[in-house]
Parts: C-alpha cells; structure tokens; sequence
C-alpha cells in the first residue's frame, strides 16, 4: 500500500485580530481571485466587491482550520504535517498561530509565542495522524529566545522538525549571527529544518531573502543537517533543484508548485529530476493545506495519475516505486518513521 504523507500544511489561525486575520487572507487570496477574472485585476477591490466573493466561495479571509477539520479533509492519508508559525510584527501587528477557537487542549492566554504549544496540542488532538513541526522567529526576541524555545518544542512538545520563514521575518538564512545558531540547535536535536526558500505574493515579504540559491551556505557548513526547501522554491524551481543536485543533505516538498502545474507538466518535472541529478527519493509531496487552490484528495490524485500521461508523451512512465516514495516514503525515511509508525498497511 501506498504509504500517504502531506508534509506541508498549516493549521488553527494566524492571530488573535480577527480584522487583521481577515486581511491578511484577502491578501494571500488577492493574487488568485484576479488570475480567475472574480476580481479586478487593475485596482484594489473594495471591501463590497470582497463580500461578495466570499459569499459566493463560502470563504472568509484566512480559515480557522483544527487538527480533527484537518485529518477529515485528508482521507486515506496516514501522515500529515503541521507547521507552527512563529511569531512576527506585520504592520505593527503580531501574528503567529494561536488557538482562538479552542481546538486544542492548551488553555491560558491567547500568544502567538506559544505557537508550539498548540502545535503539540494538535497532535494531541490526533495523535495517529498529526506530526507537529515547531517554528522560532530569531528576529523576535533575540537568538538564545530562539534556540532554547526550539529545545524546549523539541524535548518537552515532542515535536518532530522545525520550519522557518525568512523571507516573511526579514532575516537572511543564511546571517551567522541569527540562523546558524538555530540551524545548529536544529543539528544538534536531530531534527530537519523546512525552510520557506520560495516566493511570495504576501506584499511585505522580502523577495531577495527568498532565493534557493541563498542556501547553499548552509549545505556547506552543516552537512549534518537535514534541509527541506518548502514550495520546491518556487518560482525558482530549477534553482532549488539544483541545490539539491549539489548537497546529500538537501530535500524539497512540491506545495504550491504541485497546484500551479498541469498533471503532465507534474509528469516533466518528475521526469527531468533524475537528469538533472536530483533522486526522486528527495522529492515529497505537500499541499499547503488549508490554502485556496490547495485540496489534498485532488492533487494526490494528479500524483498518483502521472504516469497516463507517459503513452501521450511518448516517453517511459516514473517506477511505481518512487511515485510511492514521493508519496509519502521519503518523508517517513527521512524522519526516519518505519511502516509501523508511519501507519502503512
């Protein structure tokens, strides 16, 4: 049987300002709704013309998603993955995943700083299903904050990973005096690192701290670090991959990247890695679940379904065995979960 992992998704809200949150959504949806000709592409939409596409998609802003809302949306997966977003100012406003509906058991005030809490809570909340992935902003409150707040996610949440945004936070990934010192605590638990290496359509987000490319200071001084380059770098995609032909310790996950494409140029991407000196077994699959064009069930069936497009093409189809792997072996192999754990029949 197939094993099946989402490596890539987010869940609960993205802070306490319900009017912030909202915004926030529309901006991450903006991009999507003018390319679809439902807004207009040549101005700013006004909050009436906003009302009524969310009325008319049942979506309203940036969705509350729970850990038992998320596993439903995902039938037939064994895995899915969690990532915590640490706390940042956006617009003088701190953001970061809190529990504002109660979805977990974690109780107290409402603080994006214990974004890891309730990243265990959600794994708490479905343990069978839910690997949890902690976040730190070493922009926020300072490196040693950080470093001792992924120790403590770590050994104390039992959260399996860490995931880093950058681009978002404004701090280089590859700044000596802010990320490697993350980057060695991450080495020194035994954890990989999912780094947002890819673009952004977010408007504050920093383009230039986003290139794969910007990583390949980090292959080169922690070799024993587990690397993920999340969104395959997007749209830089050539550039990620080649990172990962040039580091053994490199990995990506195709979120995002997997929804923009057709399943044959899925089936080309696929197709050119082995060539271009990238395994497949490097390759994993994501959703960015609970995103607007993001549904689990639909882009695994373009996954699974690559190889009709091989006849069409004229070319020989992608070995069963490593659609497996992308699938979901490669992620449970690389975090080292046997059959047993990763819940493979």
């Amino acid at each position: 049987m197939t094993l099946q992992i989402d490596a890539h998704t987010h869940i609960l809200s993205m802070g306490t300002d319900a009017a912030f949150t909202k915004r926030y959504g529309r901006e991450g949806s903006l991009t999507i709704y003018r390319a679809e000709g439902k807004l207009p592409s040549h101005r700013c939409p006004v909050d009436h013309e906003w009302e009524e596409i969310e009325a008319a998609e049942g979506k309203d802003g940036f969705g509350v998603v729970g850990p038992h809302e998320t596993v439903a949306a995902h039938p037939g997966f064994d895995k899915i993955v969690a990532l915590a977003v640490s706390p940042q100012y956006l617009e003088g406003r701190l953001m970061g995943t809190v529990d504002v509906l109660g979805q977990t058991d974690v109780t107290g005030e409402q603080h994006p700083e214990r974004c890891n809490e309730y990243i265990a809570g959600c794994v708490r909340a479905e343990p069978e299903r839910i690997i949890g992935f902690a976040s730190v902003n070493p922009a926020y409150r300072g490196v040693k904050a950080a470093v001792d707040e992924l120790a403590r996610a770590v050994q104390e949440d039992g959260l399996k990973g860490v995931k880093l945004y950058p681009m978002y936070q404004h701090w280089s990934p590859v700044d000596r005096d802010l990320a490697f010192p993350v980057l060695a605590a991450a080495r020194d638990l035994g954890i990989p690192v999912m780094i947002h290496q890819a673009g952004s359509t977010r408007i504050d987000a920093k383009m230039e701290l986003g290139r794969p490319a910007l990583l390949d200071d980090i292959g080169r001084n922690f070799r024993d670090l587990k690397v993920i380059i999340a969104h395959c770098g997007i749209p830089w995609i050539e550039e990620a991959m080649f990172m990962l032909t040039k580091h053994p310790n490199f990995y990506t996950e195709i979120s995002y990247h997997i929804a923009t494409v057709t399943r044959r140029d899925l089936f080309l991407f696929l197709h050119r890695a082995e060539p271009f000196f990238v395994p497949l077994e490097k390759i994993m699959f994501g959703t960015d679940f609970p995103g607007f064009l993001y549904d689990p069930v639909g882009l695994r069936e373009k996954l699974l379904t690559v190889n009709e497009e091989a006849a069409v093409l004229g070319l020989p189809p992608i070995p069963q065995s490593k659609l497996d792997g992308v699938m979901g072996g490669n992620f449970a192999a690389l975090l080292g979960l046997s059959d047993e754990t990763a819940g493979a029949a």
